[in-house]
């Protein structure tokens, strides 16, 4: 199955999280964890990737915490997305031409370089910010959207 990874939802609900906080604020490990439903341990390794990104700072010390290093407006989800992961690639053979001996005569290559462009641009027009706005109306009015296309296994 083609899906997200784990530590890409991770890094995604602890941006998200971070992103609703004022500037300057921070959350401590704890209270990330309580808040995002993500365990410690996949919590300090992502947060290890987030601050070696420049995406997120940390604070040590009983006030220390995590907190945004840049305005939520400045971190799109390709950032998060190649902070844990790293470059974006949906198949292989897109690394660089020619590495696979077919990218001249398949179809497919094709196909996934078309998609690979469309999920890169959509990951880069989207930001933290603009998920922190959602989450917030959320928290609020929790709602399931109609167009969510959910995957039916019988």
């Amino acid at each position: 199955m083609f899906q997200v990874t784990r530590r890409v939802d991770y890094a995604m609900r602890m941006m998200i999280e971070l992103g609703q906080l004022d500037p300057g604020d921070s959350l401590s490990a704890r209270e990330m964890s309580r808040k995002t439903a993500v365990p410690k341990a996949f919590l300090h390794k992502i947060t290890s990737d987030l601050v070696k990104a420049d995406l997120v700072r940390t604070f040590a010390g009983v006030q220390g915490g995590v907190a945004l290093a840049k305005p939520a407006k400045q971190i799109s989800l390709l950032h998060v997305v190649e902070a844990v992961e790293g470059k974006f690639c949906i198949n292989s053979c897109l690394i660089r031409p020619q590495e696979c001996p077919r990218d001249l005569i398949c179809p497919a290559h094709t196909l996934w370089g078309s998609l690979q462009n469309t999920l890169i641009g959509e990951l880069s027009r989207i930001t933290i910010s603009e998920l922190a706005i959602s989450a917030r109306q959320l928290k609020e009015n929790p709602q399931r959207f109609p167009h969510t296309p959910y995957l039916s296994v019988i």
